[in-house]
């Protein structure tokens, strides 16, 4: 598996640093990129960091960017809160501080960070405070040119604060609802010609509106930068954050009837809490980061990034278990867990970046490798129905004792007859995963207003388990060895400021077949396949100010697995899903000083062929609305005696939801289980903002989520847990300061 890939990194190394000086310096030098033309072919987005910069209005596919400005303006605090905010993403799941973010159809699982693919922001990692970032980037639908393996949903590019080339320092500190405290300190300075360096720190501190829960923050950065003559750059940053939120599972829902109705949310205090007032965790996460830029000539560029991240996290909650309540009996199991989980992840990515004179214009090139990897240990101990909780009227349980390392005497149980004990289970495993690619992409013009873009990617990927615990176990795992992904993309310029395009993407996610089955024909299980086509148009208005576009897909997804029910040794590879929508965006500035983000987005998803003929023609994933709407918009008056005051709001709508499956019935009609659906009807939320420039360092803001207090369950899942009320109105008041 290295061997090959080295074997075609040589290759592409030597294709471009075998180019004779004047294959290299043919041609004039290309225009220095406009201040507004960040963004991606896919893998990078920005001037400073990552593969190119490409006008956003060039790109063949629907992509998000969300600023720093526009962070600050909703106090978009974390990525979750980010993605919230973005259109066509709904954050959904079942532990409440590891929520997944479904784009498309599909969970989203690839992301980069200035560009280079990285494997540190999956579980045991926590969701990131947007302090370190610059901006975030979303390009929606499959990925796995610049990513690699990963769902078809799209990826999320993250790009750091870096220094700047004069002295700033700026404080931010905020109060609001629940006791929420931020404060902020980001402060960057030259040190030398060529020499600059920024560091930052952020503590925040938080009540949250349900019984017993409590946020606690702290994290610091530093990034140093040297220039190394005049066209190489190297630059080195280290971050860390510390996080210790309460956890836990949400809410059951009340049962589906035995007549097959469906079930139902509860109807109670958004206060409710169903862990228990010694639940907690805490995440310590140390990065480091080093990426060295060399520019051979005004046409080409050459980059080498790496990124390393060590994980420590300890999880001590307790939570209810997977069983609906009725209208009456709200009493449900009770669940005691510690996980002790240790995550190191490392990243490296080389690159070439160039262009050529063909056809009377400037083409581009890009190739390059990467490489991704991760070591992940889980220590688990659990403690089933060592307790029972009230749904409607819930008492903590006391802390038992829990260790993951090893054996545990049984543990009575609380509220049971005498003499009954929950036994305890625990285990540990090992997991490593590696993937190397080589890519290449070339954006090519034959004539004037027409752009192809083409590219593909060879990937091996591989994992190994082992049990560690109870007792160590044997070896596992499966390899992926030179799967390709192609890529493709059509733009014609029908204007200078109007385009329609047409794009192909796919990715590959492995999979492993169940213990003890495999296919009837003894080949190995095949890898799930998402195929992406996208048709779209962008327009550009208020000199490049503002960005219109529209976009319509269909993913499937096929080679899904399931088990053969005629034979137990036998899993079959025929399961396809689909998923269609349309997409619509705004983003930019309407006039001077009125900004505008947002979009709407209608997703259907659909098994058009699984074991269960019943699923068949059913949703994929129902808790995506079939309709959404998102939109923040923010106008600042820009002269007379107001200048300065801004004002904005934000409008979230979602069509109606559910999730959960349908009742069961035998071939009489009878049921034979109910039904686990919830249902969520269609609502809105409202948010205000206000701020003032008291002067040109000073400004204070007032941030009000959620104006009419609307009741509304943000997140669902099912009768059995998994349920989120939406946060009640909060006020939240910032403090900004800001030198020179």
């Amino acid at each position: 598996m290295k061997g090959s890939l080295l074997n075609t990194a040589g290759a592409v190394v030597a294709a471009i640093l075998g180019m004779s000086p004047a294959q290299v310096l043919a041609g004039d030098a290309e225009d220095a990129p406009r201040s507004g033309d960040i963004v991606v072919l896919g893998k990078s987005y920005g001037v400073d960091v990552g593969k190119t910069v490409t006008p956003l209005k060039d790109i063949p596919n629907t992509i998000t960017l969300i600023d720093r400005e526009q962070i600050e303006a909703q106090n978009l605090f974390t990525l979750e809160d980010a993605l919230t905010a973005t259109p066509g993403i709904t954050v959904t799941g079942v532990g409440s501080e590891d929520p997944s973010y479904m784009s498309r159809g599909f969970a989203i699982s690839n992301y980069l960070v200035d560009g280079t693919p990285t494997l540190s922001f999956g579980f045991p990692a926590v969701v990131p405070d947007l302090f370190f970032y610059e901006r975030l980037e979303v390009l929606r639908g499959p990925a796995g040119l610049f990513s690699g393996s990963g769902n078809p949903a799209g990826s999320i590019n993250l790009v750091r604060k870096r220094p700047l080339d004069e002295f700033k320092a700026q404080v931010a500190l905020g109060y609001g609802s629940y006791q929420n405290f931020r404060g902020e300190v980001d402060v960057s300075a030259p040190l030398a010609p060529g020499v600059a360096l920024r560091a930052g720190a952020m503590v925040q501190d938080q009540d949250q509106f349900f019984d017993v829960g409590h946020r606690n923050r702290l994290a610091v950065f530093g990034v140093g930068k040297i220039d190394i003559g005049e066209r190489t750059t190297f630059t080195v940053g280290a971050s860390y954050d510390r996080f210790k939120p309460a956890v836990q599972s949400g809410l059951p829902g009340i049962a589906g009837g035995w007549d097959g109705s469906d079930g139902q949310l509860l109807d109670i205090s958004r206060s409710t809490y169903l862990g228990a007032d010694w639940n907690r965790f805490r995440s310590d996460i140390w990065s480091v980061f080093a990426d060295l830029t060399h520019r051979i000539s005004e046409r080409w560029t050459i980059r080498a990034s790496g990124l390393y991240s060590d994980v420590e996290r300890v999880d001590i909650y307790s939570y209810i278990g997977n069983q609906p309540v009725t209208a009456t009996n709200g009493v449900t199991n009770q669940i005691a867990y510690r996980g002790d989980s240790f995550m190191k992840t490392r990243s490296f990515d080389f690159n070439a970046l160039g262009t050529f004179p063909a056809f009377g214009r400037d083409q581009t090139l890009i190739l390059g490798v990467d490489y991704q990897a991760s070591s992940y240990q889980s220590y688990y101990t659990r403690l089933s129905n060592y307790a029972k909780i009230d749904v409607y009227d819930p008492v903590s349980p006391l802390e038992p004792p829990l260790n993951p390392y090893g054996p545990s005497a049984p543990h009575p149980v609380q509220g049971g007859t005498p003499g009954q004990t929950a036994t305890q289970n625990y285990g540990a495993s090992d997991t490593r995963i590696e993937q190397y690619g080589a890519y290449g992409q070339l954006r090519f013009s034959p004539m004037d207003g027409l752009t192809a873009t083409g590219g593909g990617r060879l990937t091996w990927w591989e994992t190994t388990t082992q049990a560690l615990l109870p007792a160590p176990g044997p070896k596992g795992g499966y390899t992926v060895e030179g799967r390709f992904t192609p890529y493709a993309g059509l733009v014609w310029d029908v204007t200078g400021d109007w385009n329609v395009y047409g794009s192909y993407a796919d990715s590959f996610t492995p999979q492993a077949a169940p213990a003890g089955r495999s296919r009837p024909d003894g080949k190995d299980i095949e890898p799930l396949v998402g195929a992406q086509y996208e048709v779209g148009t962008k327009l550009s208005l208020m000199d490049d100010r503002l960005l219109l576009s529209g976009a319509a897909y269909q993913i499937e997804q096929t080679n899904r697995l399931f088990n053969d029910p005629d034979d137990a040794t036998v899993v079959l590879q025929v399961g396809k899903v689909r998923a269609r929508g349309v997409e619509a965006e705004a983003a930019g500035e309407i006039l001077p000083g009125w900004r505008i983000n947002g979009g709407y987005s209608y997703t259907r998803t659909k098994y058009i062929e699984d074991a269960n003929a019943q699923y068949e023609g059913l949703p994929l994933v129902p808790i995506i609305p079939k309709h959404s709407i998102k939109l923040f918009t923010n106008y600042k008056q820009q002269s007379g005696s107001l200048a300065g005051l801004s004002l904005g709001g934000g409008l979230t709508w979602f069509s109606s939801t559910y999730g959960g499956v349908p009742a069961v019935r035998n071939a009489a009609g009878v049921v034979t289980t109910r039904s686990t659906i919830v249902r969520q009807g269609s609502y809105a939320v409202v948010d205000l903002r206000a701020g003032y420039e008291i002067d040109e360092r000073i400004s204070l803001s007032v941030n009000v989520n959620n104006l009419l207090d609307k009741s509304y369950y943000a997140r669902i899942s099912s009768t059995g847990r998994g349920n989120y009320y939406g946060t009640p109105r909060t006020v939240f008041a910032t403090l900004r300061f800001t030198y020179p």
